[in-house]
Formats: C-alpha cells, structure tokens, sequence
C-alpha cells in the first residue's frame, strides 16, 4: 500500500506537473491518492458495474481532480477532499450511463436453457471474434453513427473501442498493446471489449442505428 504524502510533498508534486509536466510527480501523485479509488470503487461495488470498472471510472475522476485542484488558489489542506469528490462523482457519472442503458444488454441475465438443461446466458454466447463483432458493428455504418452508438458505453470501453479501431484519428492498437496502456490483461481487454460492441450493436441503442445495423 502507497503511503500518502505529507501536505508539503503533495503540493511539491502538484507544482511540477502543472508547471513542468513531471510525469514522475504525476504518478507519484495518482499512486499515493490510490487508495481513495478503491474505498470508493467499493462502496458502490454491486451497483452495476465491476470492480475494475468502477476503479477505471475512479482512475479517471483522479486524474480530472489533480488536474483541476489549483494548489497556488486553494489551500493544500483541501485537496484530499477535492479528489475524493472528484472520484465520486467521475463513478456516479459511469453508474448514471449504466442504468441508462442497462436494458441494452445484461451478461447475467439467462436467456434460456442449454442441452444440459442448465441457464444459458448471452456471455456464455458471445463470440470471441472481435474482428468480426466489429465488422457487424461497422458494416453499412457512417462513422458519425459509430460514434452515436459510442455513447451508451462506459468511458473505460469507449477508450478502447477507440483505440483498438482508430475511430479517433489513430493507428489502430492491438488488444496487447491496449492492455498495456491500461495496466491489465489481454483477456481483459478482449472481454470488455466484445461486452462494449455487443452493446453497440444492439437496435434499442439508438433510433439512428436502426437504419443501419444488420441484424
């Protein structure tokens, strides 16, 4: 466990990522603040959404945080205070979009019975073939309606659909190599992003998508 930073170590730190872009400073910053993603990537465990999920959200809301914290404005005595909102509220943002779209797609929900008899569910359907799934997805699309659909996705998935697909304007990444920028597996990555492009492809997405997805 990072220890946490005295009150002057953590403005040192704020002062050379602000004014030197101390990727250094930033890490240390987001690794002795760590902690608080968790207690709160916990406290809304069973929500929705997984623990990795909600600690991506917490991640991001984190980072928005120490960014935004003006530490030659505000007293440093307060900061701990203002990244802890801002990691809530970055969790409660990625919760609202769940329940928002939660009727797209549920993997837990059965969907029937197996030969065996046992509750058949859509993750145990899905195929593995990403390449394909993002061929359905894509196929007799416009861009801009791809990028549409983008919006029922947490933000964790929809950096990867980006990444993994170069929809913003970048080479396209291998499923290693964004594992990599996210600090996980590849099977991580892989699962996630089938869960992303299911949800993409479904009509009740959006009206648009319904002129423009082949069943």
């Amino acid at each position: 466990m990072a220890r946490r930073l005295t009150l002057d170590e953590t403005k040192k730190c704020l002062k050379a990522w602000k004014e030197l872009a101390d990727k250094d400073a930033l890490e240390v910053l987001t690794v002795c603040n760590g902690g608080l993603v968790v207690h709160f990537a916990k406290k809304y465990l069973g929500k929705g959404l997984t623990f990795e999920e909600l600690q991506s959200a917490g991640n991001e809301g984190l980072l928005r945080g120490i960014n935004k914290f003006d530490y030659k404005e505000r007293a440093i005595e307060g900061f701990s205070s203002y990244i802890s909102i801002a990691i809530e509220n970055q969790i409660k943002i990625e919760l609202r979009k769940y329940r928002k779209h939660s009727h797209v797609l549920s993997f837990d929900q059965p969907i029937g019975q197996n030969k065996e008899g046992d509750d058949l569910k859509i993750e145990d359907i899905i195929s593995t073939d990403a390449e394909q799934l993002i061929k359905d997805v894509i196929s007799g699309m416009k861009i801009d309606i791809v990028r549409e659909s983008l919006k029922c996705l947490t933000s964790r998935e929809q950096q990867i659909i980006l990444l993994r697909y170069g929809l913003d304007d970048t080479h396209k990444k291998t499923q290693e190599e964004v594992a990599e920028i996210f600090g996980c597996s590849k099977t991580t990555i892989s699962r996630q992003e089938e869960k992303a492009l299911v949800k993409m492809r479904h009509p009740r997405n959006t009206k648009k998508l319904k002129d423009f997805i082949e069943d």
